[in-house]
């Protein structure tokens, strides 16, 4: 038996989805797998970096994504004279995480595995909660959602994840910064200044609000033009919490970006937490788009066409 899962990548809604605003999130090619079989000996084999051979009980102890969904499932015995492969080597480069949301991934690959017959809606909700044993409570559960959902979606928390469709003329290329990002310590800077400026970060993140369903509303009325304008406009809202918070999401590397970004007329938008990991390039002209892909790819920077 074999399931899989796709990484994700956030159109806009960063920050703002923690306070219950809605967020637009995109899945990407890369994708989590897990296969199980029978064996005469039991072992977890993990791909990521490196290939690791170990057995389900040393793989629980070193594993704790595995060891709190396998809890919550209740399917330790399924372990039991069988391999159980992990596979997220499309998830790094070069030994770095390329920072798609691939514990996500994986949550849910292993809930689809181990729970093949339920509605995407249940498997849904076993994964946010076999995620948040691991995280400990902590996340938005966006990236579950597009995980389980295997699609671009609308994300809100309270509120039922809705698939939407993107404009036909918008085109889109994830751009690797160079260099990997940590989404809860950027989280966490942010709540640390949230504690001494309450009013200053409410207002940021009502702004941050706003613009989101700005855009979500545009993407119903199928208006390119408008999409695009609220993705440059929370662009700038995140600038602007990034500054007054001095929690840096805009790092060198993104700042080069836009440049680069922008001398072939695509705008450009740090993609989650920010900090590095991934950016975003957009254009309503796909043949621009192209041209900037290739001349990345000559200067040997990783991108991939959304």
């Amino acid at each position: 038996m074999n399931a899989s899962a796709p990484g994700k990548l956030f159109l806009v809604g960063e920050y703002a989805v923690l306070e219950g605003g809605p967020a637009l999130l995109v899945p990407v090619k890369q994708r989590a797998e897990v296969t199980i079989e029978a064996s005469n000996e039991s072992q977890v084999i993990s791909h990521t970096t490196i290939v690791e051979k170990r057995s389900p009980e040393e793989a629980l102890r070193h594993y704790p994504l595995l060891r709190a969904t396998m809890g919550e499932l209740g399917c330790l015995k399924q372990l039991e004279n069988a391999q159980l492969t992990l596979d997220t080597r499309a998830f790094f480069k070069d030994g770095v995480k390329l920072g798609l949301g691939s514990s996500a991934a994986l949550t849910v690959a292993l809930v689809k595995l181990f729970q093949p017959d339920n509605t995407v809606n249940e498997q849904l909700l076993k994964a946010v909660s076999c995620h948040l044993a691991f995280q400990n409570g902590i996340g938005s559960g966006a990236d579950i959602a597009l995980a389980a959902m295997d699609e671009t979606i609308v994300f809100q928390r309270g509120k039922s994840p809705a698939p939407a469709l993107l404009p036909r003329d918008l085109h889109m290329l994830a751009i690797w910064s160079g260099e990997p990002a940590s989404t809860t310590g950027y989280v966490a800077a942010v709540n640390l200044w949230r504690r001494n400026n309450p009013g200053a970060y409410h207002s940021h993140i009502s702004d941050l609000h706003n613009t989101a369903a700005e855009c979500i509303d545009a993407l119903g009325e199928d208006d390119t033009q408008r999409v695009l304008a609220s993705i440059e406009q929370y662009d700038r809202h995140l600038q602007r919490l990034s500054s007054m918070s001095e929690v840096h999401f805009y790092n060198q590397a993104h700042l080069d970006m836009r440049k680069k970004v922008e001398l072939d007329h695509c705008a450009y938008k740090p993609s989650g937490a920010g900090g590095g990991d991934y950016g975003i390039a957009y254009s309503t002209d796909k043949e621009e788009l192209l041209t900037l892909a290739d001349k990345l790819d000559r200067e040997h920077i990783d991108t991939f066409v959304l």
